[in-house]
């Protein structure tokens, strides 16, 4: 257990150690953190910036930074990673990492079906399943949240040329 936190510990500091990596994130995260903020305020109509920094809770703060915050982390380290090895593997951790961000983000940050259901109507999702989205968004972000984890850990992996293959 004590190895999983070290190898992980050394893969999120390691592309800290360059000032570009340090802006890269703090830029990621000013970019995903706005655009949660605005899902909603686009997806609903008269919806404005002001109304809903209005309507937003602490804990939606704290979910919209959590997931900010990991989404920049893991974004930073696998551009890192990638860079070292120059190798066009592991797209399919950043797409499927950054696509679970997105949609915790949007389930997480939604404060009504409204916001939700021109969204899922893209995908062709029905109004039962924003509404069951809605009942159990803490779920979702609790769950997606876990899995960012471990693609951060899996990263870091890579990072410390732990393992060749994630």
């Amino acid at each position: 257990m004590k190895n999983i936190f070290s190898t992980m510990w050394s893969g999120i500091i390691t592309p800290f150690k360059t000032n570009k990596y340090i802006t890269l994130s703090v830029a990621v995260f000013v970019t995903m953190f706005i655009f949660f903020i605005l899902i909603p305020v686009f997806t609903v109509a008269g919806n404005t910036i002001t109304a809903q920094l209005a309507i937003f809770t602490v804990r939606d703060y704290v979910v919209i930074t959590l997931l900010s915050g990991l989404y920049a982390l893991f974004m930073t380290m696998h551009i890192y990673a990638r860079r070292q090895r120059k190798g066009a593997g592991g797209t399919g951790t950043t797409v499927g990492g950054g696509l679970g961000a997105l949609f915790a983000g949007v389930a997480g940050t939604a404060f009504c079906a409204s916001c939700l259901a021109p969204l899922f109507a893209l995908f062709g999702v029905g109004f039962g399943g924003v509404l069951f989205v809605l009942q159990y968004r803490f779920y979702f972000v609790v769950g997606i949240s876990i899995l960012m984890l471990i693609a951060i850990y899996l990263t870091a992996r890579k990072i410390q040329n732990v393992c060749t293959t994630c």
